[in-house]
């Protein structure tokens, strides 16, 4: 009886919690190119592996919520970039490098981990401009943001935006600026 219980109790807590996430529409995509490049006078074949994936939290139009086909809200997408290097001939993948993609005032911004929290650079057209750095801080969990302009403390709200909150002398006020998922 104990165990009948015990499992009664684990399906509704597991049913409970799939009710209480949003649907996300996820796109993935994996394209693996096979390159030559001429190195000391010699021509050697590396493979690039690129993942992408999209995902998009699915929302209803509240004053949809009741009916059968209610209007779908737009909401951000993220987009998450992994290139994988192979450069030599061996099964394994050699570097790996992942990418997050964000929007502030209308410009894209792409955001690499590193060791110590991330790199930002300015996305235009196919190069990436160097931004600023955000070093993650052990309180708060926040990041200390680092830029030519400014130097503020950066968080993850609980949308998933990226919000930097800096001091500015000239009009002697906090700033604040929010980086959006890209969609």
């Amino acid at each position: 009886m104990k165990n009948l219980v015990f499992i009664f109790s684990l399906l509704m807590s597991a049913g409970i919690y799939a009710q209480n996430n949003n649907p996300v529409d996820v796109t993935d995509e994996t394209i693996v190119k096979t390159v030559q490049v001429k190195e000391d006078g010699e021509i050697i074949e590396k493979k690039v592996k690129v993942n992408t994936v999209q995902k998009q939290e699915v929302k209803i139009d509240p004053k949809d919520r009741y009916k059968l086909n209610g209007y779908r809200m737009d909401t951000p997408v993220k987009v998450t970039k992994t290139v994988m290097v192979d450069n030599d001939r061996d099964p394994q993948y050699d570097t790996k490098t992942k990418v997050t993609y964000y929007k502030f005032n209308e410009v894209d911004y792409a955001f690499v981990p590193d060791e110590k929290g991330f790199i930002v650079s300015v996305k235009k057209g196919e190069k990436k401009i160097p931004f600023g750095k955000a070093r993650y801080s052990a309180r708060n969990m926040s990041y200390i943001v680092t830029t030519e302009e400014y130097t503020g403390v950066g968080y993850f709200d609980k949308d998933k935006t990226f919000v930097i909150e800096y001091y500015d002398g000239e009009s002697d006020g906090l700033i604040t600026k929010e980086f959006k998922v890209t969609k």
